[in-house]
């Protein structure tokens, strides 16, 4: 006889309420190596652009659209190539996506123009667009709601660290194998992500029992997680999410939704924007002012290490009624210490303090916006609204590299681009004052 429905197993109960398994785990760690790694890719770009210009003879302005390329590319994977991951499955994706950038990243150290490095590097920004999103989808899907924030927070910041530690460790790669050896390193490792996910991790176990409910492996991966329970004992299946309405762009910008969609874009594209400007060009920027080379490529990724402390900080005020204050004030100071550095760009112990806080407040408020993001819009909302931030964002993200390329072939100063990049910081502050103060958890 058929056990009868209320002994049946109930997934999210079982992940939810037991001790985090070693498998669990096991997930958790994978998909925050890839954010590091895919950290590690976003920065090195930046980080070889004053050698790569040294040893070709060329301006650094050549290479903004090899620094666009990138986040044109994950533009592009995420928007059309990661939401297969609802039908292949995460962990399909992700293997696809550690091939895609370790092979590209690689075939990168053999660039001989800048045209050269536009081709791969939009290639891995490919490969980035469509594992973040299937990152964030396969953690969610295993960790419990308990302490799923935290999880998604860390893991997320661990782009942030694998920024920093590429400033730390690309100096030593750049004298040892020259800046080639900066993207074999940074393709090779991907690989070996990707063979690990193959040999140990499995699928999301709630997207084969939504999709695949008689996989085998799901008896496998139930094993794993709660070995004392008979494999026999049947299981829930999660109800379909209703589809009465579906939500797009239109939507978002009618009457209901459209105040705070805008506000919402507005704020981070401007944010988007000076973060990536920093990220693409301060080596450079640094190296101009006067920094010696190391000096610079590490003061550089300060940025990175700030948004990781930054981000979980400002994380603690999401839910504690304080979030609009602390964006605000975390705008108006990065705003001046940015203006400290046009008053005085030379290389001083101030300088690594307000590197360090202008990370925290442009990708500390970046991880705090994308929380926050999942919270802006009713559940029937959400999903459209989450993505259109995130594809609107993009585009100031792209601009960035290509505007500070053009503002350093004019010949403004290091501390006449850091000193404007004030002005949308205290945009954004003041776009987050007309920020809606309800949020939807939920």
């Amino acid at each position: 006889m058929a056990a009868s429905a209320q002994s049946a197993i109930d997934l999210s109960r079982l992940l939810d309420e037991r001790a985090i398994s070693p498998l669990q785990v096991l997930v958790a760690v994978l998909s925050a190596l890839i954010m590091f790694v895919d950290g590690y890719d976003v920065q090195v770009m930046a980080l070889a652009v004053p050698l790569v210009s040294h040893e070709w003879a060329l301006t650094p302005p050549h290479f903004s659209l090899a620094l666009s390329a990138v986040l044109f590319g994950i533009c592009v994977g995420a928007a059309f190539i990661a939401p297969l991951g609802d039908r292949a499955g995460r962990r399909t994706l992700l293997i696809l996506a550690m091939a895609v950038i370790g092979v590209s990243t690689m075939v990168t150290s053999t660039a001989g123009s800048p045209a050269q490095f536009v081709l791969w590097r939009t290639l891995t920004g490919i490969g980035l667009g469509m594992s973040i999103p299937n990152c964030n989808a396969w953690t969610a899907e295993y960790v419990p709601v308990r302490s799923r924030p935290t999880i998604l927070v860390v893991m997320n910041a661990a782009i942030s660290a694998g920024s920093f530690c590429a400033g730390f460790i690309a100096p030593v790669i750049f004298a040892h194998w020259g800046w080639r050896g900066a993207f074999v390193i940074g393709g090779v490792t991907p690989l070996i992500i990707g063979f690990l996910i193959v040999v140990a991790a499995p699928e999301s176990l709630k997207f084969l029992i939504v999709r695949r409910p008689e996989d085998r492996r799901i008896a496998s991966i139930l094993a794993r997680i709660a070995p004392e329970l008979d494999p026999a004992t049947p299981f829930q299946r999660p109800e379909a999410a209703p589809q009465a309405a579906r939500w797009s762009l239109v939507d978002l910008l009618g009457p209901l939704y459209r105040r705070r969609t805008l506000v919402l874009w507005g704020v981070v594209v401007a944010n988007l924007f000076s973060l990536y400007v920093l990220i693409s060009w301060l080596p450079t920027l640094l190296e101009s002012a006067g920094w010696p080379l190391n000096s610079a490529l590490r003061g550089a990724v300060l940025i990175q290490a700030g948004g990781f402390f930054g981000g979980i900080l400002l994380s603690a005020f999401l839910s504690r009624g304080t979030t609009i204050p602390a964006l605000i004030a975390a705008y108006l100071i990065t705003a001046a210490c940015l203006l400290l550095f046009h008053l005085a760009p030379a290389a001083a112990a101030v300088s690594w303090i307000a590197l360090l806080v202008i990370g925290g407040g442009t990708s500390g408020s970046q991880l705090c916006l994308n929380a926050l993001s999942t919270a802006y819009y009713p559940p029937a909302i959400k999903a459209s609204g989450m993505s259109w931030a995130g594809v609107i964002g993009n585009f100031g993200a792209f601009l960035a590299p290509v505007v500070g390329g053009w503002a350093i072939d004019r010949g403004y100063s290091s501390g006449s681009i850091l000193g404007m990049l004030a002005a949308p910081l205290v945009l954004c502050a003041l776009g987050v004052l007309f920020m809606r103060r309800e949020w939807q958890w939920n």
